[in-house]
């Protein structure tokens, strides 16, 4: 039964890859359109002055998890002693012992905690935001992974694959579209 829920949980990762893929090549399309000057300025792409820094940590609460939780717990200790020795220019949002939360959660159940993310980052509550999880490489290992979010700096149009050129006609406007595609 473990080993099927492993292949289930490995090719939805897979098929979640090509997924965001695509996601990442249209809205890089929109910010870098011909259109698109007033797009670049959507507060989720505006860098600010970093006087706080928010961490989402994803931990796990399912099963024999005890050393898979320490590792990325311990990193995230290492994290705060190296770059927030003070302790007051950090938050941390905590995923995990979460119940009611699927093993392949639903968008909505995800939409939940991104769109408070959001709110606080749109807030001010931190004006950079972290994603921190243990990233699957295979059944026996797994790395801390450490990602940034929030501002979104990373829509380069000159790493769009060279075939991916379209022209996009829109029914509503691009800004609207971002609105709803950047979270």
């Amino acid at each position: 039964v473990s080993a099927a829920k492993l292949g289930k949980s490995e090719e939805a990762a897979k098929n979640f890859q090509i997924y965001a893929s695509k996601v990442r090549k249209l809205l890089t399309d929109l910010l870098h359109g011909h259109e698109a000057e007033n797009a670049k300025y959507h507060p989720m792409l505006t860098s600010r002055p970093v006087k706080k820094t928010g961490y989402i940590v994803i931990t796990s609460d399912r099963g024999l998890v005890g050393g898979y939780n320490a590792t990325i717990l311990k990193a995230m200790m290492e994290l705060k002693a190296e770059y927030h020795p003070m302790g007051d220019d950090f938050e941390i949002l905590c995923i995990g012992g979460v119940r009611g939360l699927a093993d392949q959660p639903s968008f909505d159940e995800v939409r939940k905690i991104i769109n408070k993310a959001i709110e606080m980052y749109q807030n001010e509550l931190f004006d950079e935001l972290y994603v921190c999880y243990n990233h699957h490489v295979n059944s026996l290992t797994s790395q801390m992974r450490i990602e940034q979010m929030l501002p979104i700096i990373d829509l380069d149009p000159n790493e769009a694959d060279e075939d991916y050129t379209v022209n996009l006609e829109l029914e509503s406007s691009r800004e609207a579209i971002l609105d709803q595609l950047l979270p």
